[in-house]
């Protein structure tokens, strides 16, 4: 058995020092680490995603005026003969209720003639297209969250389903998408239910002036944009075809069927294309 020496207790003493040191040496090194990721992270202000949004927003908003103003005398249609109708308040209510402008138009005149069931099928096969359209921004909104999709799918009409599909094909950013969207969405909400009370209010003095044309014309200057592609212009004019054709269906259903025949080309053209590719 070794016997303890004077030099042991000081052997011992500058082991625990090295050990400690040894520790202090490497908390350091990790804190340095962490100092040196902290300065290679790039944090964005508050203020500065804020400005963002509503940069994002007011683009929105002016980017659907045009089209506002393009369907104002389709509005300004349907007020007018709600005003005519012995149903002004559920009319006017379907503004926002309803919420499509061909949808309310054959609700409030179904309404006049083969009652409220009949009139309720025919919105519902009406706005079928709105499902087209919510199908289409899914896959572009899949990292959105929940609240969001739930929140936008009310405010989803040809004018908005244009704006927020062309606007998210260009920008990757999350939040900037909300904002722009909700900014062209809102706009076309409040100024379709205000133009309609316009309507409403002016009633007759509307008649005979021939704004029954502005749908079409605002329907031609959505979809014009897009048949500089071969294959969108094959799908609408086959969907317009079936639409024209089936014109004597009862309300709603030549747009049912239209929209069928849209998609069965589309889905007929694709499995083409992939088998072509395959071979």
């Amino acid at each position: 058995m070794r016997v303890p020496v004077l030099g042991d207790d000081m052997e011992v003493a500058w082991r625990m020092r090295s050990a400690d040191l040894h520790a202090v040496s490497k908390a350091w090194g990790v804190v340095r680490a962490h100092d040196r990721a902290m300065a290679s992270t790039v944090f964005v202000p508050a203020s500065r995603l804020d400005t963002e949004a509503t940069r994002a927003a007011r683009d929105g908003a002016l980017e659907i005026a045009p089209l506002v103003i393009g369907f104002a005398p389709f509005a300004l249609v349907i007020g007018a003969t709600v005003a005519a109708s012995a149903h002004e308040g559920p009319g006017f209510a379907a503004s926002w209720l309803v919420y499509g402008g061909s949808a309310q138009l054959a609700l409030q005149r179904t309404l006049e003639s083969g009652g409220a069931a009949l009139a309720v099928v025919a919105a519902l096969l009406i706005n079928t297209r709105l499902a087209v359209y919510s199908a289409s921004l899914a896959a572009q909104w899949s990292g959105q969250p929940r609240w969001f999709r739930i929140s936008a799918a009310p405010l989803i009409v040809d004018p908005v389903w244009a704006v927020a599909e062309r606007h998210a094909a260009t920008s990757t950013d999350l939040r900037t998408q909300r904002a722009h969207y909700f900014g062209a969405a809102l706009t076309l909400f409040v100024a379709w239910s205000v133009l309609i009370g316009v309507g409403v209010v002016a009633g007759n003095q509307l008649s005979g002036v021939g704004l029954e044309v502005a749908a079409p014309l605002c329907l031609v200057a959505l979809v014009g944009p897009k048949l500089k592609d071969p294959r969108t212009r094959i799908v609408v004019f086959a969907s317009a075809a079936v639409a024209v054709l089936g014109r004597g269906l009862p309300a709603g259903t030549s747009i049912l069927a239209a929209i069928a025949c849209g998609i069965a080309v589309g889905v007929a053209m694709d499995t083409a294309a992939t088998r072509r590719s395959e071979s």
